[in-house]
């Protein structure tokens, strides 16, 4: 009987550890570089936060520049801030496409992006091209033979990064190319080890969804197991 409670003991620890995110906060959930197509508009990025509040989303930005003002010509990558007032709901997710109307001409059984780099839906808010960072202003065009995508604070720290091909700017290694229209998508999106292999392919992609339940949904779980548990072995001496 005391192993038995000391396994169950373990498997409830085992399931809060999984439900607490590696740290609460803004994390990349989801990237589709390589498009259907040829076209780089149909890109987008989406982020999820793992915590359980939102998060003013105002002075964040997003792009897949990985130097702050490069010497130019050189530079190739952009880097867009999220509109004044932008918030991330707990545990919400949401999808910053390069273009809206391509976006959901490619899925459109999906929500509408959250925002968008190019200015084609009307309802759908634009980023903001911030030039402190990538001075060109280049819209975010990710390459499919290797890139990266950065998320900046609002202090321009990097909070989350990841990176794919013959770029090892996230990841070394890093992620293996993804096939024409498939998506990167974090396997478990509250959980970053900075490795590549938090990553996986998602053919279809699954643009606005996050795979698996609410890191408090899985807490409820572990805490119910250990209930019915203890209810069950309390039955059983009496």
């Amino acid at each position: 009987m005391r192993l038995r409670t000391t396994n169950l003991v373990l498997c409830i620890c085992a399931l809060l550890a999984l439900a607490a995110p590696a740290r609460a906060g803004l994390l990349i959930s989801e990237v589709v570089y390589n498009e259907a197509g040829s076209d780089t508009t149909g890109e987008w990025i989406e982020i999820y936060n793992t915590g359980p509040d939102a998060i003013d989303l105002t002075n964040y930005k997003i792009g897949d520049e990985e130097v702050a003002n490069p010497p130019l010509p050189a530079e190739s990558g952009g880097m867009w801030q999220f509109p004044a007032g932008a918030s991330i709901p707990a545990y919400g997710v949401q999808v910053i496409a390069v273009s809206g109307a391509k976006f959901i001409s490619l899925y459109p059984s999906a929500p509408l992006p959250t925002y968008e780099v190019i200015s084609t839906l009307p309802g759908v808010p634009d980023m903001i091209n911030y030039l402190t960072w990538s001075p060109t202003g280049t819209p975010i065009n990710m390459a499919n033979a290797g890139d990266q995508v950065l998320l900046l604070d609002g202090t321009d720290t990097i909070i989350d990064m990841i990176s794919w091909g013959n770029t090892t700017f996230a990841f070394n290694p890093a992620l293996p190319l993804s096939a024409d229209g498939a998506s990167q998508q974090r396997i478990l999106p509250y959980v970053d080890t900075n490795i590549a292999a938090d990553w996986q392919a998602a053919n279809p992609p699954t643009p606005g969804t996050v795979p698996v339940p609410e890191p408090t949904s899985l807490v409820l779980m572990g805490v119910a197991i250990g209930v019915a548990a203890a209810v069950r072995k309390r039955r059983f001496r009496g």
